[in-house]
């Protein structure tokens, strides 16, 4: 089975920049995955993580260069905790 993720209800403005944050549930072994947000952002300009107490660390967060609406968490089998991205809209 692959991530899963969920974001906020309430998104946070900034200017002409949005912040949005989230969770995400890696389960069945996965090792990351995506968090796709075209339908909030034109662009991400940063991205970050937090894995949760019970699990191992959290790897790497990196925002796909070539779409630029797509944060990739790499991380270990059946790691969770939450995101956060900001970006223009």
């Amino acid at each position: 089975m692959a991530q899963t993720f969920t974001i906020d209800a309430r998104p946070h403005s900034l200017g002409d920049l949005m912040m949005l944050t989230g969770t995400f549930t890696n389960a069945g072994g996965s090792a990351g995955g995506d968090i796709t947000l075209p339908d909030h952002f034109s662009k991400i300009l940063a991205a970050g993580h937090n894995g949760n107490a019970a699990s191992a660390p959290v790897v790497t967060t990196e925002i796909d260069a070539t779409v630029g609406t797509t944060v990739t968490i790499v991380c270990g089998a059946n790691v969770g905790g939450s995101w956060w991205a900001i970006g223009t809209r």
